[in-house]
């Protein structure tokens, strides 16, 4: 393989000795060199002239390597043909080789805990000890299961704690009961948490309520909203408006704000306005004027 290098100066010895510094041949190669150009001075010290050129070179005995052509990346049509194959043709499915289709998964009902199923006593001590946070004391728990129902009764002189705004905390306690109990055998335990009669005395007063505001209902034709109610008190609104003709009951809203609705049986029909009475002014009094007119009379 042939190394070269060309080489500048002033005279051809300095563009010579610059050629094969620039070209670092080993020490046995054998160097060629070649005067280019000759050095030319310049005219007036200004213009023209140019310095020496030579090219030196040497063969290093490494055969040269040809360079081989490029292989073409074939083109995008060529290898999306190449891509789609021919696909064999799917047999049609008989009848009888259809898939079958996939049945759901239907829920599973919520198993409801018997009395053989319940430990009394472990419900009795959970209760307890919620009511000594709340700072209850010499308070006695009676507990009786009835009609798949646990029935607990709660006797204490100062009640109006359990029982909160309301009922609200006496719910709640009868809540958190259901869940320790359904924890400990693993099946859905009905409670119904009772103090001082106070689910029958709230009873009678929802009933009272619900004869009330339905014959507001009916005197009016207008909508009853009542407060937000747990699911047991609706019920009891619901039941006694079943009895009253001429109003029906719905539940609206969400969660802790759903509430009962008592409305005219077939919803409240739109009023019609009634055009505003025109005033009449009252006739006057003609009964002494003469028949045809006034008639005027000189006095002289």
């Amino acid at each position: 393989m042939i190394k070269e290098f060309i080489g500048t100066g002033a005279t051809v010895e300095e563009a010579t000795a610059a050629a094969k510094i620039g070209l670092n041949a080993p020490a046995l190669a054998n160097i060629n060199v070649e005067v280019i150009a000759m050095p030319k001075k310049k005219i007036l010290g200004i213009f023209g002239g140019h310095d020496a050129q030579v090219k030196v070179w040497y063969d290093d005995g490494v055969k040269e390597k040809k360079p081989q052509p490029k292989k073409e990346a074939p083109k995008k049509e060529a290898v999306k043909k190449a891509e789609k194959k021919p696909q064999p043709k799917k047999e049609t499915l008989k009848n009888n080789d259809a898939p079958k289709a996939e049945v759901k998964e239907q829920k599973k009902e919520e198993v409801v805990a018997t009395e053989s199923d319940i430990d009394v006593n472990v419900a009795i001590s959970y209760l307890k000890n919620i009511l000594k946070g709340l700072k209850v004391e010499d308070a006695e728990v009676v507990a009786n299961f009835n009609s798949g129902i646990l029935e607990m009764e709660i006797q204490c002189e100062d009640y109006g704690i359990i029982i909160g705004r309301r009922g609200e905390t006496l719910d709640s306690i009868q809540y958190l009961t259901s869940l320790a109990l359904k924890k400990t055998c693993d099946k859905s335990v009905r409670v119904n948490l009772n103090v001082g009669n106070y689910r029958e005395k709230r009873a009678e007063t929802l009933k009272n309520l619900a004869h009330k505001n339905a014959n507001y209902v009916l005197r009016t034709g207008r909508r009853f909203t009542f407060e937000p109610m747990n699911p047991y008190e609706r019920r009891i609104i619901h039941t006694t408006v079943q009895e009253i003709e001429g109003v029906e009951s719905l539940s609206i809203g969400y969660g802790q704000d759903r509430k009962v609705v008592l409305q005219p049986t077939g919803g409240v029909k739109p009023r019609r306005k009634s055009a505003p009475a025109k005033s009449v002014a009252p006739k006057a009094d003609r009964s002494d004027l003469p028949k045809f007119g006034k008639i005027e009379v000189n006095k002289d």
